[in-house]
This record gives C-alpha cells, sequence and structure tokens, in this order.
C-alpha cells in the first residue's frame, strides 16, 4: 500500500491503517514483540502498561492471509463510513472507534482469551456500515448480491465455516457494533433526541 493510496483515505481511517500496517510488520521482524501489545488486565493494573489499553487494536495476527483480510476489509469499510456518515467529522469519528475499543474492553471480561481485538473493531466498523447502508447491494466475491445489513453475518458465518480462531472476536465487534447504533441512532429516536454518547470535545 504506497502513499499515494494511503492518501485516498480520510485521516482517521488512514492514521490507524499506518499503525496497524506497522506494528503487523514491526512484529514480523521482530522489532516488538507481540507479548507487549496484548491486551491484560493484570499487566495494565499492576505494572501500569497503560499502553495495553490502545495496542492491542492494531495487531491483527501474524503475517498471513487473515490479517490482511481484517486489514483489507477495515480499509474499505471504515473509509467507507468515514467519508460518508462522518463526513469532516474526523474527531467524530475517533471518538466512534475510542468507544468501541472501551466496549470490547468491556466484554473482554466475559471472553478472557480474547487479547488482540483488532478483528473486533473491523467487525464492529462492518456492523455500522451495514446498518447505515442497509440497503445497499453488495456484489460478494462475484457470486452472489447481499444487502449492506447482511454483510457482518456472511462474513461470520464464513468464520465459523472455516473456524477461524477469531470467531469470538467477529462477535464481540458485532455486540459493540449494535451497542454504539443502538445508543447512538435508535435511542435519542425514541426518547426526543437526547443522546447517551456525547463526545468530550
Amino acid at each position: 500500500m504506497d502513499s499515494i493510496t494511503l492518501r485516498s483515505f480520510p485521516p482517521i481511517t488512514r492514521a490507524y491503517l499506518i499503525v496497524s500496517i506497522a506494528t503487523t510488520i514491526s512484529c514480523f521482524i521482530n522489532i516488538i514483540k507481540p507479548m507487549d501489545l496484548f491486551l491484560n488486565f493484570e499487566l495494565i493494573f499492576d505494572y501500569w502498561n497503560i499502553w495495553r489499553l490502545f495496542s492491542h487494536i492494531f495487531f491483527f495476527g501474524q503475517i498471513g492471509i487473515r490479517a490482511v483480510l481484517y486489514i483489507f476489509f477495515f480499509s474499505r469499510y471504515s473509509k467507507a463510513l468515514e467519508s460518508s456518515s462522518f463526513q469532516g467529522k474526523g474527531l467524530v469519528y475517533l471518538y466512534l472507534l475510542f468507544t468501541g475499543n472501551s466496549m470490547m474492553i468491556l466484554l473482554k471480561l466475559f471472553v478472557p482469551e480474547a487479547s488482540f481485538l483488532g478483528p473486533g473493531i473491523t467487525f464492529m466498523v462492518i456492523y455500522i456500515w451495514g446498518k447505515k447502508n442497509a440497503q445497499q447491494q453488495i456484489n460478494l466475491y462475484n457470486l452472489l448480491y447481499i444487502r449492506g445489513s447482511s454483510m457482518p453475518l456472511i462474513l461470520m458465518l464464513s468464520s465459523l465455516f472455516l473456524k477461524q480462531k477469531t470467531l469470538k472476536l467477529d462477535i464481540m465487534g458485532i455486540i459493540a457494533g449494535h451497542i454504539y447504533y443502538f445508543l447512538e441512532e435508535i435511542y435519542p429516536r425514541i426518547n426526543g433526541g437526547q443522546k447517551v454518547l456525547k463526545p468530550f470535545f
């Protein structure tokens, strides 16, 4: 992914991609060890490894087809989401990612083995994009057309069929995306416009 291609992405998506790709390559050539990045509450609270609250979302696993696919899907749907629903609202989109990360950290309490939540962030973004573009037709692998709202489910079923170890992370991302969408879009409609999620800026 060259510099010209990266410049075509909106700022938050571009920054996330640069850090994710740099992190993955750095782990591959042993500049950084994945063990220094994973989410671990004991290391955070007992040894003040505060960076682990965020570093875990930038590593998608060792270089391979799975990591490439997650980065590809994030780049595609994050770009689409930030360029449309969040156009000119980069800080609001950053707040979305921050909120999603916080939700999945809480969900880790129920999935202790979840250590790298980058795949979850990807699925959260895909879920929110799908809800905002529910009727859009997507050509899936030139085999069939599906609606945008079905995209997360189809990808999750693919993970299940292929017996991917990241299935639980995918589900965590969908749950986080659903909670965010409900609080941001549905709850205000039934409560006179009052929002629960309010950016701190």
